[in-house]
């Protein structure tokens, strides 16, 4: 071989390095955009700006409902006793548990970006939800998008215990289809995690609730805020 062809080799053998080189570190940079991506897209953008991390909770689920988007502790807690109480006839306890759980969801702001997240809807009536989700953004949630710019997410409304004051069997409650459901009629309680932003003792904490067995699912057919 000429000392040309030599040098050739050498060149060609020399610029092979250099794609190899290239290509590897092409490679680490698509795995550290891929990684980043993944970790964004695990992350969810609160009202305040604050980038809060998703909770892993897919497997938290049963065989009548799935726990609410990004939950806090203490509705884990009553998901997983709502899941206990699914597994036995007591239907009383039941309809409770399903209360507990609304209650967590839907008086919990800590964990929603606006007010187009109305929580705990998959507790109401069926037929009721679409109504039930308009008039919560028009009532109770009418002023989440401003208190979330304003206070910041963190630092808004979060329930921190419910209690069950009263309970009982009510006998067939009558929708206004006419239908006739078995119902259970239950009172409640409950507080809110202390703010340092707002006075979350103004806002509702009591609640009376009617809760149907739809054909084994148990949903709220009504509630008031006060008992007249």
């Amino acid at each position: 071989m000429s000392k040309q062809d030599k040098a050739k080799a050498k060149r060609a053998k020399k610029n092979k390095q250099i794609i190899y080189m290239m290509l590897a570190a092409s490679l680490v940079v698509v795995a550290v955009m891929g990684f980043n991506i993944v970790r964004i897209s695990l992350k969810k953008s609160a009202g305040s700006g604050e980038v809060v991390e998703k909770t892993n909770t897919s497997s938290m689920k049963n065989d009548q409902y799935v726990i609410g988007n990004n939950p806090t502790q203490f509705q884990q807690d009553e998901f997983k006793k709502l899941t206990e109480a699914l597994k036995g006839d007591d239907q009383l306890a039941i309809s409770e548990a399903v209360v507990r759980n609304f209650i967590a969801d839907y008086f919990t702001w800590t964990n929603k970006d606006g007010n187009y997240e109305v929580g705990g809807l998959q507790y109401i009536y069926g037929p009721m939800f679409t109504s039930f989700q308009e008039q919560s953004r028009w009532e109770f949630y009418k002023d989440l998008d401003l208190y979330i710019s304003q206070y910041g997410r963190e630092n808004l409304l979060e329930v921190s215990d419910i209690t069950i004051t009263s309970s009982a069997v009510a006998g067939n409650f009558e929708l206004y289809s006419g239908e006739e459901f078995a119902s259970f009629y239950i009172e409640t309680t409950w507080n809110y995690k202390p703010s340092p932003k707002i006075d979350v003792d103004s806002f509702q904490k009591t609640g009376y609730f009617t809760v149907i067995n739809n054909n084994g699912r148990y949903e709220i057919a009504q509630f008031f805020d006060h008992y007249d």
